[in-house]
């Protein structure tokens, strides 16, 4: 559930301002064909934020629905989820995605926002309003649906491109158009409106924090264009936001993803106000011993844990020169590592967790509500929220990042990378976020296939459990490579003699061999849809 707190904020004061004769005499704001809702600007907002709804939430939001219970983290190397009966392990790792049965099916939500951003951009034709009211409206309803659009073509290739107001059930009966098409038609959409939008400045120093800004619709074009291939676009769009006059979170790297909003890394954002609207990922994903209920539901991996390089060298743990203490696993590494990742001996929360196999507080395997990796997921987790109670899924406040510029400084040096190869401007952008996290620059002379290597390593750690690794790894090809056959590795903390000298051991995960084939690069048209659509078809291959 989403919440952007001026706005619906202003649309509430609107609504309870209105009379209900008033609204029965305008009509219900659903009805948006009502010309009469488009001549009351507060009305017009009201409708505006709610297409704003369909937005994501990125704690756990990969389906309505079925968004409370797992991380897209959870499919991909980073993470497996604890409960052997969640989608995530019941049906996705185990290859089992049909047209019928799609956890990470959002085809009808997305059309439903599809379909409110049409009726706004129409609403906004003629309507008897300032014209600096309309264009802007215009413009925010049309960013929406190119976020939209987005998100289906990346998920499901062409889909239909609907651009008018439905009316009727032949309006409904529509082929698809191609993915590339799709890409294309949203970049033309951000290009028109971009200029038309106000700044991020502008939009804060107005209150109206929460509303697309010019520089959200720049961060979108640079990552669509990545995903369309278009680098030289990508990395155009991605240098404008670098540009714009945002700076990189210094210091605590965990007080960005702490913040309730206004982060000056942050481009855009979903806020959350408890208790009229927050999401339950602390609920969730809080280690055992400080849980209310539930709890420990994203489980990093070793895998993950071992991507994190040394500090002091750069190099990766399996390297002989990195410095690595395979006896003291957890010392001198990427300071993104403590951020993001709790393990034994790790403060969270004002305690150390102990997660000493098999006796302690913490400990992994103990019982079905803990770890079964042997660590927790810190990334995210409200340091200061003490309001957990275990009765409501709704008590965290932290706000969603949905573009920040660590993101663009990685959509810029692969975009760039790839047209150009690897110049200044590429290095320039990586080692920023190295040197936050305290590791020494990139060597130089790098190839661009090295590069990219370099890049691809740069995402994963910088936006580990930010939502990106799974779509990363399906617009590289590199999907069915990571994860088809593999099963992931946790790590067991045990203290081995009255000397308190600690040994650890990697171990296998209990969760399913995870099976990903060519056709899971594209996901299943939902089968209700192709029965009420038959101009659907055909399905997507393989299913």
């Amino acid at each position: 559930m989403k919440k952007y707190l001026i706005l619906f904020s202003l649309a509430f004061i609107a609504l309870i301002g209105c009379s209900e004769d008033f609204l029965n005499e305008r009509g219900s704001l659903t009805d948006l064909n009502s010309d009469l809702v488009f001549q009351d600007e507060a009305l017009t907002l009201a409708v505006l934020y709610r297409a704003y709804d369909f937005l994501p939430q990125g704690y756990g939001d990969v389906s309505p629905g079925y968004g409370w219970r797992f991380m897209l983290a959870s499919i991909t190397d980073e993470a497996r989820s604890k409960s052997g009966w969640i989608e995530s392990n019941k049906v996705i790792a185990k290859g089992l995605i049909t047209p019928d049965r799609n956890p990470l099916n959002n085809w009808g939500h997305l059309y439903k926002g599809v379909r409110r951003a049409n009726n706004i951009i129409e609403g906004m034709a003629e309507a008897p309003l300032r014209q600096e009211f309309r264009e802007r409206v215009n413009a925010e309803a049309r960013y929406l649906r190119a976020w939209f659009y987005f998100d289906l073509a990346r998920r499901y290739g062409g889909v239909p491109l609907i651009l008018k107001a439905q009316t009727g059930n032949d309006d409904l009966l529509l082929s698809r158009t191609p993915r590339a098409e799709i890409y294309k038609f949203i970049d033309e959409e951000l290009d028109a409106i971009a200029t038309i939008l106000p700044t991020h400045a502008d939009v804060d120093a107005a209150g109206e924090r929460g509303r697309v800004n010019r520089e959200t619709v720049w961060a979108l074009s640079s990552r669509m264009n990545l995903y369309a291939k278009n680098y030289a676009k990508a990395a155009e769009s991605a240098k404008k936001v670098m540009d714009a006059g945002f700076n990189l979170q210094q210091g605590d790297y965990d007080l960005l993803f702490q913040s309730y909003g206004g982060n000056p890394e942050v481009i855009f954002e979903v806020e959350n106000k408890i208790p009229q609207k927050g999401h339950n990922f602390d609920l969730l994903n809080l280690p055992f011993s400080l849980r209310a209920d539930w709890g420990s539901q994203t489980n990093p991996t070793q895998e993950m844990v071992d991507a994190y390089e040394m500090a002091a060298t750069g190099l990766p743990i399996t390297d002989p020169a990195s410095g690595y203490d395979p006896n003291n696993p957890y010392e001198g590494r990427d300071k993104r590592f403590y951020a993001t990742i709790a393990y034994h001996g790790s403060f969270l929360k004002g305690k150390t967790l102990d997660l000493l196999y098999p006796g302690g507080e913490d400990a992994p395997l103990k019982t079905g509500l803990h770890t079964q990796s042997g660590y927790y997921l810190k990334k995210f987790i409200d340091e200061s929220a003490t309001d957990i109670d275990g009765k409501t899924y709704l008590q965290s406040r932290t706000s969603w990042k949905e573009f920040r510029l660590g993101e663009i400084l990685l959509n810029y040096a692969e975009a760039q990378n790839e047209a150009v190869g690897p110049d200044a401007s590429v290095y320039d952008a990586i080692d920023q976020l190295r040197n936050r996290a305290g590791l020494p620059g990139l060597p130089s002379g790098l190839s661009q296939s090295d590069m990219r290597d370099r890049i691809r390593h740069e995402r994963r750690i910088e936006l580990a459990f930010e939502n990106h690794r799974y779509f990363d790894m399906i617009r590289w090809g590199i999907a069915k490579d990571v994860m088809d056959g593999n099963k992931f590795h946790g790590m067991l903390v045990k203290d081995v003699n009255e000397d308190g000298i600690l040994e650890y051991e990697i171990f296998q995960i209990n969760r399913p061999q995870h099976v990903f084939q060519d056709k899971n690069y594209l996901l299943p048209i939902p089968q209700d849809e192709i029965t009420k659509n038959p101009n659907l078809k055909p399905q997507n291959p393989g299913f």
